[in-house]
């Protein structure tokens, strides 16, 4: 099992803008022309979960940085505030976009670009087999209110997960996974933008 890339501050400032343009999407005051400091104030205030997002890009950076007490402060903060709790072990690509709290995401879960987490979901280790390999994500992925993805399984491009599907087993690119065990059928959307093209803002508005 190999260990998850290293996030630097360069990185981890990139991570946070891209973040930002997500939120900003429901934040029509947010000013592009600001600077980054005052962006990120703003949308801590104003919005209801940025904070929980920027939260866990500090804990990953702080870890990475060698201040392990203080990345640890960050993640029980995240927890009383937000409800959301992180391990150390995830990585996110930009966009990471959490709606509201009771989410849980551990092992070695790895997202990318553009990814939409639902309330009350939870991502991470399949208990039936002793190994930390959690779920990776593909870019521009939905993931609807309850569900669980557990194990190292891997969710493609554009995929939407079901509120309340448990998914343990693979879902396509531009596949639609619900019930429990949840079952990837084509979704119908196939016109659907792909990451690559402008960047987009997954809505959770279904």
């Amino acid at each position: 099992m190999e260990p998850q890339p290293k996030i630097g501050w360069v990185e981890t400032s990139r991570l946070i803008q891209l973040d930002l343009r997500t939120y900003g999407a429901w934040l029509p005051g947010l000013g592009a022309e600001w600077s980054l400091l005052r962006r990120v104030l703003y949308a801590v205030l104003w919005s209801e979960m940025f904070g929980a997002a920027l939260l866990f890009r500090l804990q990953t950076f702080f870890y990475e940085a060698g201040w392990p007490s203080l990345a640890w402060m960050l993640n029980v903060t995240n927890r009383m505030i937000y409800l959301v709790s992180i391990g150390r072990d995830v990585r996110a690509d930009g966009g990471f976009y959490i709606a509201h709290g009771h989410v849980v995401i551990d092992g070695q879960t790895t997202f990318g670009r553009n990814v939409s987490v639902g309330p009350f979901v939870t991502l991470g280790l399949n208990t039936t087999v002793f190994d930390f390999r959690g779920p990776t994500l593909g870019d521009d992925v939905f993931i609807g209110t309850g569900a669980k993805l557990l194990g190292p399984i891997r969710v493609g491009h554009r995929a939407r997960i079901g509120a309340n599907a448990v998914v343990v087993s693979d879902v396509p690119d531009d596949h639609t996974a619900v019930g429990v065990p949840a079952r990837a059928q084509p979704s119908h959307a196939s016109s659907a933008t792909r990451s690559e093209d402008a960047p987009r803002v997954v809505s959770l508005r279904s």
